[in-house]
C-alpha cells in the first residue's frame, strides 16, 4: 500500500510537468495504478482527479487513450468498491448523492433515473409538513382515507406510488402537477427541503464520464505557460460561434444538468435551461465554452442570463453565468478545483471574450459572493486577489482607499492580506471597464431597486386590485404604442407584454415618445420573450431613450 500511495504521491507531483520524460513517467505510473488498490478513499479520490486533468491536459494520444479507458472502467474498481460509502457526493462513478434538489431538476431526474431517486427519510426533518400537504396531492376522492387511516407519511407514499414509480418520483411528480401558481408551488416545495438520495446506476450523472467530444485535442507538450494577464487584449480575441439546435442542444442541456447534479447543486440557468437557446463557443488551447439561455417563463424582469460550462480539450472544468445589460456584463466564475492552478486566467480571460461578444459589453462586475461575502472557500483561495491581478478594481470610495492599501502591501515580499481584510474588501463588488468608467452598468443600475419601485406605483394606483392593475397596464400600454391587438403573438411575447406593461407605466409615459422610439419599445418587449434573449439585450441597449428611463428611475427609487 506504501508503494502505491507513493507512487499515486509521484503522479500528482508531475501533474503540471510536461515534454517526453514526464509523459513516459505517467504513463508507467498509470499502467502500475490501474488494476492495484488503493488503501484510502481520499487516495480513490486524488487518482480519479488526476486521471480527469490529465484527460483535460493529456500529453499524447497513447498517454490519452490509457486515462480514457481507466475512467471508463473506474467505478468498477474494487478500492471503489470497498469505499464507496465514503465517496458519497463526489460525483465520481459508481457513488451515491444526497441533496435537496429543485423541483425542476428533481422532475428531470424522476425521468432519467427514476428507480434510482429515492426519498432521504432519514435525513427528512419536514415530514410532518408533508403529511399536512398529502390531501393536497390526492384525489378528491381519496382524502377521506387520508383524513381517517392512521399511517406514516412514508407509508402513505409507499402506498400512493405506482410499480414503477419510487416515492421520491411519485412525490415530485405530483407536486409538480399542482394547480398552484408556479411561484407558490416552488415555495411550497422549497420549504418541504426535501432530502433525495440518488443511488448510483448506469443513468446517474457522474463526474467520471462528463465529456463533450471536442473538433480537436490540444496536447500539452511543453509546460504551461503563464503570461502576463491582459484583459484589454483578450475581449478582441477571435472565436467561433455556432448555434446548437435540436439533439444536440438537448444532449448539451442534459450534461449541464448533470455536472450540477454530480457535484451536489443547483443554478437556475441550467434547472430551467432553454434548449433552443444554446451555442458552442470554440476559443483557443482547446478551451470551448457552451452557453445556454434560460426559458422565457424564468427569465430575469429586464436583465438577460446565460448560463455556461467551461471545458479543456472536452472536459468540463466548471462553470457560471453572464447576466447582461446596459453594455456590461456581470460575470460568475467557477472554476473546479480538479483543474485550478494550470490555466485559471486563460478560461477566465476566455469567458470575458465570450461575453464581451455576446452581450457588446464593455464593462465587466464580480458581485461580492464570488470575492468572498458569506463565502469562506472565496476567502480562502483569495478570489479577491484572482480579479485584482487581472485589473478588477471597487468603485466606492472606503474600498478603492482599503484596496489601494493592499495593493501597495502586496509589493513587500512574503505578504499575505488577512482573512478579515479580504472579507471586508469583499463586500464590495468589482469591475473592469474596457471603454470609459460608466455609471450606468450593472449592478450600479439595480433592477431590484427598480423593483421595488413597480411595487410602489402598482400599491398606490390598484392596492389589493393587482391583476387587474395589470390588465389594465397593459391596455394602456398597447394604446400608447399603437398596438391594436397581442392575441396573435406568440404566448412568451405575450407573457413579457402582461410582466413589463407595469415597469413601463410606472417608469414614464411613453406617449410623449417619438414614433420611432415607441415602434422600437413594441420591439424590444417582444423580443424579452423571444428564442434568443441575447438579442433582446441588443435591442434594449440600442434604444437609448429607455435606457435613460430606466436607469433614472432605478436610481430616484428609496426604500
Amino acid at each position: 500500500m506504501a508503494s502505491l500511495r507513493s507512487q499515486l504521491e509521484r503522479l500528482v507531483a508531475l501533474r503540471e510537468t510536461f515534454g517526453a520524460p514526464a509523459a513516459r513517467e505517467k504513463l508507467r505510473l498509470l499502467r502500475d495504478l490501474e488494476h492495484k488498490s488503493l488503501g484510502r478513499a481520499a487516495d480513490v479520490e486524488r487518482l480519479h482527479e488526476m486521471l480527469c486533468f490529465l484527460r483535460a491536459w493529456p500529453d499524447n494520444p497513447q498517454l490519452l487513450k490509457t486515462v480514457n479507458r481507466m475512467l471508463k472502467d473506474f467505478s468498477t474498481r474494487a478500492d471503489l468498491y470497498r469505499f464507496a460509502g465514503r465517496l458519497e457526493n463526489t460525483g465520481i462513478a459508481g457513488t451515491d448523492i444526497r441533496f435537496p434538489f429543485y423541483l425542476v431538476t428533481a422532475e428531470w431526474l424522476a425521468e432519467r433515473c427514476g428507480d434510482a431517486l429515492h426519498i432521504d427519510w432519514k435525513r427528512f426533518d419536514n415530514v410532518e409538513r408533508l403529511s399536512g400537504m398529502l390531501e393536497s396531492v390526492a384525489l378528491f376522492s381519496e382524502r377521506g382515507a387520508l383524513r381517517q387511516f392512521l399511517l406514516d407519511t412514508p407509508d402513505w407514499v409507499e402506498r400512493m406510488r405506482a410499480d414503477d414509480e419510487t416515492g421520491a418520483a411519485f412525490l415530485v411528480r405530483r407536486l409538480a402537477a399542482l394547480d398552484d401558481a408556479t411561484a407558490l408551488r416552488d415555495s411550497v416545495y422549497d420549504e418541504l427541503d426535501v432530502p433525495f438520495h440518488l443511488l448510483s446506476s448506469d443513468t446517474t450523472p457522474a463526474r467520471t464520464h462528463e465529456y463533450l467530444r471536442p473538433s480537436a485535442i490540444r496536447y500539452q507538450r511543453r509546460d504551461i505557460e503563464r503570461s502576463a494577464v491582459d484583459l484589454r487584449q483578450a475581449a478582441t480575441r477571435r472565436l467561433r460561434f455556432e448555434d446548437v439546435s435540436g439533439r444536440r442542444a438537448i444532449r448539451l442541456v442534459d450534461l449541464a444538468k448533470s455536472v450540477m447534479v454530480a457535484r451536489s447543486r443547483d443554478l437556475d440557468a441550467f434547472a430551467y435551461a432553454n434548449a433552443k437557446d444554446v451555442m458552442r463557443v470554440e476559443c483557443r488551447k482547446g478551451i470551448e465554452l457552451v452557453l445556454i439561455g434560460i426559458l422565457p417563463a424564468r427569465r430575469y424582469l429586464l436583465e438577460c442570463e446565460y448560463g455556461y460550462l467551461m471545458f479543456k480539450n472536452g472536459v468540463v472544468a466548471g462553470y457560471g453565468t453572464g447576466t447582461g445589460l446596459f453594455g456590461s456584463c456581470q460575470v460568475a466564475f467557477n472554476l473546479f478545483p480538479t483543474f485550478r492552478g494550470a490555466e485559471t486566467t486563460e478560461l477566465y480571460e476566455s469567458v470575458l471574450a465570450t461575453f464581451h461578444r455576446l452581450f457588446d459589453a464593455d464593462t465587466f462586475s464580480v458581485d461580492s459572493y464570488q470575492i468572498g461575502a458569506d463565502n469562506e472557500e472565496a476567502i480562502d483561495s483569495g478570489a479577491w486577489w484572482f480579479y485584482a491581478r487581472m485589473g478588477f478594481r471597487p468603485r466606492d470610495p472606503a474600498a478603492i482607499k482599503l484596496a489601494d492599501a493592499e495593493l501597495r502591501k502586496a509589493k513587500t515580499k512574503g505578504y499575505r492580506s488577512s482573512k478579515d481584510t479580504l472579507r471586508e474588501l469583499a463586500n464590495y463588488p468589482l469591475y473592469f471597464s474596457l471603454a470609459r468608467k460608466r455609471q450606468d452598468v450593472l449592478p450600479n443600475v439595480c433592477t431590484d431597486t427598480l423593483s421595488l419601485g413597480v411595487l410602489d406605483y402598482v400599491s398606490k394606483r390598484f392596492g389589493s386590485r393587482r391583476e387587474e392593475g395589470a390588465r389594465r397596464c397593459a391596455q394602456e400600454l398597447a394604446t400608447a404604442l399603437g398596438v391594436d391587438s397581442i392575441s396573435n403573438w406568440p404566448a412568451d411575447e405575450q407573457l413579457m407584454w402582461q410582466r413589463l406593461s407595469p415597469v413601463i407605466a410606472a417608469i414614464t409615459d411613453v406617449r410623449d415618445w417619438p414614433k420611432e422610439d415607441r415602434a422600437a419599445l413594441v420591439d424590444v418587449i417582444r423580443t424579452k420573450g423571444g428564442v434568443h434573449e441575447k438579442d433582446y439585450v441588443a435591442l434594449f441597449d440600442a434604444h437609448k431613450r429607455l435606457r435613460r428611463a430606466v436607469a433614472a428611475f432605478a436610481n430616484k427609487v428609496a426604500m
